[in-house]
């Protein structure tokens, strides 16, 4: 008799038992189902087909970078100012070889590499795909809009302006430097390799899928990639800028008498007049010559609204560059290293 409260006592815990693991599966099977709803089955078309479309580009940006040189289109006749406008700045910080003429010129290897990444817009429609592809996250606003995702309408909404505005308002808007010159190639390697990796990850984290591999490329592959993007695209944006010497031409004209004649006794103020000099001579001549070189395609560019804004958004490039960059490390500390590797809910890491 002694055994008959154990007994009901065991059928009670097995009995308890039971009715957990059959709210268990009933837990299980709303999230299964949740995962189901319209909202769910939209936002993973879209992420899956992002991934597609980005893992197209990168698969043309890798065959464009791995491909002989000679099987590249034909380099168009403005090619060559583009390239040199880009030689000239790399020549401050690379060291430069002298011709015979006694003219700087670019070391072999550099002239080696710039021109090997230079025209990658046409190749097998590279870019044209990409200023649609890149538009289309433009949609990634509206969803964190409507509270679809949970992320930051300001922070999407800004990222996502970047780029289209790259793409738009650089690439398309000044198309005889953007579409040849070798950054555009480099933009699109760190962009599309980004893009495939977070909108897989994304697919994944809706069907609450972990894959440890994709988690750690995620939140690993930006230390070198976003740097490379976003300064691509910040001397993209530069380089389609007109020549500086008409705005210091206007300072110089809009400084006091006394201080504008204390600038011109000047080593500086005397060069500044100089360039100013040859600067109107060239545009002279410019303006009835045929040729394509990189100093007169900058003389038949003026400056207007737009080119500020250019120039605006590459002073703020880099101190949001920073912002941005040192925010991802953070992320990347509290999800991959120390405490906060494996707090997770619902299959997705909170800490992203």
């Amino acid at each position: 008799m002694a055994g008959k409260p154990q007994t009901q006592t065991s059928h009670a815990k097995g009995g308890d038992r039971v009715e957990q693991e059959k709210e268990r599966l009933a837990r299980l099977g709303k999230d299964v189902k949740s995962g189901l709803t319209p909202l769910k089955i939209y936002l993973l078309a879209y992420n899956v087909a992002s991934a597609l479309l980005w893992a197209n580009l990168l698969y043309i940006t890798t065959s464009f970078l791995l491909s002989p040189r000679s099987s590249h289109p034909n380099p168009n006749p403005l090619t060559t100012g583009s390239i040199s406008t880009l030689g000239s700045f790399l020549s401050r910080f690379i060291p430069t070889s002298a011709a015979s003429s006694g003219s700087p010129t670019r070391s072999f290897a550099l002239n080696k590499l710039i021109d090997h990444l230079s025209n990658s817009y046409e190749y097998k429609n590279l870019g044209w795909y990409t200023k649609w592809t890149q538009s289309l996250a433009v949609l990634e606003v509206v969803h964190a809009l409507f509270g679809w995702v949970r992320s930051p309408v300001g922070t999407v909404a800004a990222q996502v302006a970047s780029r289209v505005w790259t793409v738009w308002g650089v690439a398309e808007a000044v198309p005889e430097v953007s579409h040849t010159s070798p950054l555009f190639a480099t933009m699109l390697l760190a962009w599309s390799l980004t893009e495939v990796i977070r909108y897989s990850f994304y697919a994944l984290s809706i069907l609450q899928i972990q894959s440890p591999l994709l988690n750690w490329l995620r939140y690993t592959t930006f230390i070198p990639l976003y740097p490379l993007g976003a300064s691509s695209e910040a001397f993209l944006s530069f380089s389609t800028l007109p020549s500086f010497i008409p705005l210091l031409g206007k300072v110089i004209a809009a400084l006091p008498d006394k201080l504008r004649e204390q600038l011109i006794k000047t080593h500086l103020g005397r060069t500044l007049l100089w360039n100013l000099a040859k600067y109107n001579a060239k545009g002279t001549v410019g303006g009835s010559g045929s040729g394509a070189s990189g100093s007169i395609g900058s003389l038949n560019r003026t400056w207007g609204p737009l080119e500020y804004l250019r120039l605006g958004l590459f002073v703020i490039w880099w101190p949001a560059l920073y912002v941005l960059y040192t925010y991802m490390l953070k992320q990347r500390r509290k999800v991959i290293g120390g405490a906060g590797r494996g707090k997770t809910v619902s299959g997705i890491n909170k800490a992203r």
